[in-house]
């Protein structure tokens, strides 16, 4: 299905065209405006998104700071949010150990590390400012060794060019974005459908957008403060000997 068919549809939902009708080019590309902000719309939503990336990029020693997105330090599409972030320890090419980082608020990053430059072989922390164009992560201790990063992400929704870019997302999306696009296209046209056709967008509207939620949601895991979870200080405790904190520190 190309855009130009995913607004063709959802105008005929929403009462702009009539059965057998095609939009012209500027009510077409109107149409694909719409959709372009409903995906951006989408991709600020986790449980919009069906995935994350990986992307590894090298630390360079005695450097805390790094820009990411286009053109950045770590040179990738800006996320919407980060999932997580590990040190991939290439010591061993053959079989490099990844360990999770922590990743902590602005609070965090201000109070409880009073002193930011610490070298240390790999860092254990990452504060990520949420910057826009480029984010800025500050890791701790700072890297003194030549070791890789790791960044998971969301992986954002694709948005269409141009009215022939082909729209492919997994099962469930094609239903979502139909009847949620009419409902945004009948706003954007001003146009009233039927009390009986709108409740019956909607209603669609809000299914499919369900549908895909629940496919992408993730079952919650229950945990000990006791136990060693990966980014916390008892796993790096346990893995590697560092400091030991309990659960009220």
């Amino acid at each position: 299905m190309t855009a130009f068919d995913l607004v063709t549809k959802a105008m005929r939902l929403a009462g702009v065209l009539a059965a057998g009708e095609t939009p012209s080019d500027d009510d077409a590309n109107d149409g694909l405006s719409v959709f372009n902000d409903m995906v951006d719309s989408w991709n600020a939503q986790r449980l919009a998104i069906y995935t994350t990336e990986t992307h590894d990029f090298s630390f360079v020693v005695g450097q805390q700071s790094y820009t990411l997105g286009t053109g950045g330090d770590f040179d990738m599409t800006r996320p919407a949010r980060i999932d997580g972030i590990s040190a991939i320890l290439i010591n061993s090419s053959a079989s490099p150990i990844e360990v999770p980082l922590s990743l902590i608020s602005v609070d965090e990053w201000q109070n409880n590390f009073p002193v930011k430059n610490v070298p240390g072989s790999f860092p254990t922390v990452c504060y990520d400012s949420g910057d826009f164009p480029l984010r800025t992560l500050g890791f701790w201790p700072v890297p003194s060794e030549a070791n890789n990063v790791r960044i998971y992400s969301w992986q954002p929704l694709a948005q269409a060019a141009e009215l022939t870019t082909v729209i492919a997302e997994p099962p469930g999306y094609a239903m979502a974005m139909r009847y949620n696009l009419a409902e945004l296209i009948a706003a954007e046209f001003g146009v009233s459908p039927s009390s009986y056709a709108a409740a019956l967008v909607h209603d669609n509207a809000v299914k499919g957008l369900a549908t895909v939620k629940s496919i992408n949601a993730v079952t919650p895991s229950m945990a000990s403060d006791l136990t060693p979870n990966p980014g916390d200080w008892n796993y790096q405790a346990f893995m590697f000997g560092l400091p030991y904190r309990g659960p009220s520190q």
